[in-house]
C-alpha cells in the first residue's frame, strides 16, 4: 500500500495515462518527473494517472508515457511494452510518448517505437497535449495537431522541433502528493521523505555536464512559496523529513529554507553541494537537521579541475573539512572522474595527492567514488571519444596508490561506462538478439 494517493472515481467519458519509470520501484518512486505528472494529470477533470515500474504495476492505459533519464533503460522500456501486450510497432492503437534527460540529448534514439517526445519540462505542453486528445481521439489526426506544440516532437512530423523551460516555477503547481510505500526497508535510501524543488538548473557551466543545456540557466521558487509547499508537503504526506532536490543547491535563500525546517522540526537531506559555496553556518545549519554526511565533487586535482570550468581550489574543500570536524560531520564523500581529456599521469598523481590529503584532515570517515567521463551530446565534450584502455589504465592506478592508505574506492563499472557511451549517441536502438 502507498500513502497518500490521489482517489479519483472513474466515470464515463474519463481517459488514463500510465506514467512508467523503466527501472526499479525502490528508486523509481523517488523520481520527481513521474510525480509531478502523476499530481498534474490527475487534477485534470477527465483523467487519471497511475505511475508503474520495471518490478510493479500493469500498463493498462491507451497513453502510456515513459520518463528515461538513463541509457541503459532503453532496452527496459521496450522490454515493458513487450511485457504489457504493447506493441513495439508504432501501428498500434496505443499512443506512447516519452521525456527525460535522455530524450533531450538525443530524442532520434528511439523514435522508431516512440509516437511522440517531450523535449524540456513538460508541465505545461503536456495539458495542452491531452487537451487536444480530449477532442481527437483518433491517433494519426491526434499526432497531426499537436506535431507543431512548442515542446513536442513527433518523428516524421514535426520539423522545428524545441525546447521548452518554464519560465516562473511559482505558477507552475506543485506536486504535493508523493505516494510512497508504507513499509520500505533499505532498499530506499531516502526513506519517508518529502521532496522539495527550490530552484532548477545551475548558474555553473560545467563542461561535462548537460543540466545547464535542459535548464538554460537557474531558476528559483520564492521563498513564500518554498515555505507553503514545505506546510502542505509535511501536512498531507505525514512525514518529517525533506529531501532537497538540486543539482547544487546554490538558492539565494538557502540558509532562510534550512532555519524555516528546523524551525518546524524537520528532518533534511541536502545533495551534491558546491563546495565554493558552503560556510560555517550552512554547515551547521545542515547538522542541525539531522544530516551527517556530506558530498562534494571536486571531480580531480586543482589545475584540470579549471579546465572543466570548475573555478574552485583545494582550499575550499579543506574548509568544509575543517567545519565538518567541529560540527561532527561523520562522512565526508567525494566524486572524482577519469577519462578526461588530457588528464596526465602528473593529474593523477596529484589527484591521489589531494584525496590522501583530503583524508588526512578529516576525523570521520572519507568516501571516495571514480566515474569514468562520458562525453554526452549537448555537453562541451560532445562527441568525446571514450577510451576504454586509458580508462582502465587510469583506474588500475588510483586502486593501486590509494589502497596503500588502506582507502576502499568505488569504481564504476568501465564497461557499462563504455555502452552509455554507446547508446548516447545512438541514432536508433535496436533490442539485442
Amino acid at each position: 500500500m502507498e500513502f497518500p494517493v490521489i482517489e479519483k472515481k472513474w466515470k464515463k467519458g474519463m481517459f488514463k495515462v500510465d506514467i512508467v519509470y523503466p527501472n526499479l520501484y525502490y528508486g523509481g518512486v523517488y523520481s520527481l518527473a513521474s510525480i509531478i505528472f502523476y499530481n498534474l494529470i490527475n487534477k485534470m477533470k477527465n483523467w487519471m494517472c497511475e505511475r508503474v515500474y520495471l518490478d510493479k504495476g500493469k500498463i493498462t492505459a491507451n497513453l502510456i508515457g515513459f520518463t528515461i533519464h538513463y541509457e541503459l533503460d532503453y532496452k527496459n522500456v521496450l522490454d515493458m511494452l513487450k511485457k504489457n501486450n504493447v506493441p513495439l510497432n508504432k501501428n498500434r492503437k496505443e499512443i506512447v510518448f516519452a521525456g527525460g534527460p535522455c530524450v533531450i540529448t538525443n530524442p532520434e534514439t528511439l523514435s522508431d517505437y516512440i509516437d511522440f517526445l517531450f523535449l524540456g519540462e513538460a508541465e505545461e505542453s503536456i495539458v495542452k497535449v491531452l487537451e487536444i486528445y480530449e477532442e481527437e481521439q483518433d491517433k494519426e489526426k491526434f499526432l497531426e495537431k499537436i506535431k507543431n506544440i512548442q515542446g513536442v516532437y513527433v518523428p516524421g512530423k514535426t520539423k522545428n522541433a524545441c525546447h521548452t523551460f518554464v519560465k516562473d516555477l511559482d505558477i507552475i503547481p506543485y506536486p504535493i502528493y508523493q505516494p510512497l510505500p508504507e513499509k520500505m526497508d533499505k532498499d530506499f535510501v531516502f526513506g519517508h521523505c518529502f521532496i522539495l524543488e527550490p530552484e532548477r538548473g545551475c548558474p555553473y557551466n560545467c563542461k561535462f555536464c548537460s543540466v545547464a543545456t535542459f535548464y538554460k540557466g537557474i531558476r528559483m521558487r520564492s521563498l513564500k512559496k518554498i515555505k507553503e509547499i514545505i506546510d502542505e508537503g509535511i501536512k498531507v504526506n505525514k512525514r518529517n523529513k525533506v529531501v532537497i532536490y538540486s543539482p547544487s543547491f546554490v538558492h539565494k535563500d538557502r540558509k532562510e529554507i534550512l532555519r524555516y525546517m528546523i524551525g518546524k522540526g524537520l528532518q533534511f537531506s541536502v545533495p551534491s553541494i558546491k563546495a565554493e559555496t558552503l560556510d560555517e553556518e550552512t554547515v551547521e545549519l545542515i547538522m542541525k537537521g539531522g544530516q551527517r554526511t556530506l558530498t562534494l565533487a571536486p571531480e580531480c586535482n586543482e589545475s584540470l579541475r579549471k579546465k572543466l570550468n570548475k573555478f574552485v581550489k583545494d582550499e575550499a574543500f579543506f574548509k568544509v573539512i575543517e567545519y565538518g570536524n567541529k560540527y561532527n560531520i561523520k562522512t565526508l564523500k567525494y566524486y572524482f572522474l577519469i577519462g578526461i581529456p588530457e588528464q596526465t599521469e602528473k593529474d593523477l598523481k596529484e589527484t591521489v595527492d589531494f584525496i590522501k590529503e583530503l583524508k588526512t584532515r578529516f576525523k570521520g570517515k572519507t568516501y571516495v567514488s571514480f566515474n569514468p567521463l562520458v562525453g554526452k551530446p549537448k555537453t562541451q565534450f560532445e562527441g568525446l571519444k571514450f577510451d576504454k584502455a586509458k580508462i582502465k589504465k587510469q583506474a588500475e592506478y588510483i586502486k593501486k596508490e590509494l589502497s596503500k592508505i588502506g582507502l576502499r574506492i568505488k569504481i564504476a563499472g568501465i564497461s557499462t561506462s563504455e555502452k552509455e557511451h554507446k547508446l548516447s549517441y545512438a541514432k536508433k536502438f535496436t533490442l539485442p538478439q
